[in-house]
């Protein structure tokens, strides 16, 4: 049983281990990420014992990063003394630290939101396949565990594991540092971002780890970095906008899907009233803005099906027949197997579940 001391210390460091990570990777550089990773993970140790002996400190979020920065500094000071580095390198690096050091929180804090994006495209490098941007990008950017990428990329550990130590290691001969991440970097890395805060926000709306089905802060982390992108990235806004639509209407329904005992309900018992509207009027203004342009992503079509349910009144009102034209243009354009078992499942509600059943054996053609 997770106490009140060990649940609160998890709490801040869901929430503030990507800004932490990509603050101490924007001064320290890319080259000490494991150092800066095994800092933050350091102070949150650190956390369990002072909070529950000192109590909570008024600055949470600060009170972590201090911590983590001091950890990485002395490990890297120390790292520098063992490898007896020259007198001249030892100067230059003890300005570092003394400049890293000299920020205000405040300051700090200020400039994470934007690191922390930097961040997620520096993570989403041309040269790493997907698989591994998205894997260290889970990990770097929302403090996934290796059980958790394993679960979300549907991997072994040791798989995930592989391809986070090859991601690094690619990284760091790159040698490209978040600083000099800016827009010319965007067009070659948006598909991989707009990815990953995918996951990022899949996880949470149904977790495969942990006590809960549910991670709302997952959610609305992915929420909060996909707003971001649509502000700041100048390409590939219609695509973003419909990504964020579909987390908009899928996040409404997030207060229904447990009940009382913390089982998932179902949609077609979730109770319609007790939605957030306000999201899904955002969902659909952000869903409007992505049909300005002529790209047709897979998140335009996901925002569509989501729209369906979301419009209807009841479960039995929801128009099958146009969700399964949908279903049918998501697999022709973006086919994959849970793409596939959906439609199955959008059919079997449209026609009749004998007839998903058939398309699932492969017997049955998918025209609806």
């Amino acid at each position: 049983m997770v106490n009140g001391h060990e649940a609160l210390v998890e709490h801040f460091f869901r929430h503030e281990y990507g800004r932490i990570v990509a603050i101490l990777t924007r001064s320290l550089g890319i080259r000490s990420v494991d150092v800066i990773e095994d800092a933050v993970q350091q102070a949150m140790f650190r956390a369990l014992t002072a909070w529950r002996n000192q109590g909570l400190p008024d600055d949470a979020s600060a009170w972590l990063y201090r911590a983590a920065k001091n950890v990485a500094i002395d490990r890297l000071r120390r790292q520098k003394h063992e490898s007896s580095i020259s007198n001249d390198r030892d100067d230059a690096n003890r300005n570092m630290f003394d400049s890293l050091a000299a920020p205000e929180i405040d300051a700090v804090d200020e400039a994470i939101p934007d690191d922390r994006l930097r961040l997620l495209f520096l993570a989403c490098h041309p040269e790493l396949s997907l698989d591994y941007t998205l894997a260290i990008s889970l990990k770097l950017v929302s403090g996934f565990g290796t059980n958790e990428i394993a679960s979300a990329l549907l991997i072994s550990q040791a798989n995930a594991e592989k391809r986070i130590a090859r991601a690094k290691e690619r990284l760091r001969k790159v040698g490209r540092e978040l600083a000099e991440v800016d827009q010319t970097v965007f067009e070659d890395r948006i598909e991989a971002v707009q990815a990953t805060l995918y996951l990022i926000f899949s996880e949470g709306f149904a977790s495969s780890v942990g006590p809960s089905p549910l991670r709302r802060d997952l959610c609305d982390e992915a929420i909060r970095l996909t707003r971001m992108l649509v502000e700041q990235c100048p390409v590939s806004q219609t695509s973003s906008s419909a990504l964020l639509a579909v987390m908009l209407f899928h996040a409404a329904r997030l207060k229904t899907r447990l009940d009382t005992q913390g089982a998932i309900v179902l949609l077609e018992d979730q109770n319609r009233e007790a939605w957030d509207w306000n999201q899904i009027r955002e969902g659909m203004t952000w869903l409007q803005r992505s049909a300005t342009g002529g790209e047709l992503s897979r998140y335009h079509i996901e925002a569509a099906i989501a729209w369906e349910h979301c419009r209807a009144p009841q479960f039995d009102a929801i128009d099958w027949q146009q969700v399964c034209r949908y279903y049918e243009v998501l697999c022709e354009r973006f086919p994959g197997p849970m793409v596939r078992l959906n439609h199955a499942i959008a059919v079997g509600y449209h026609r009749g579940h004998a007839e998903s059943l058939k398309m699932l054996s492969g017997s049955q053609s998918t025209t609806t």
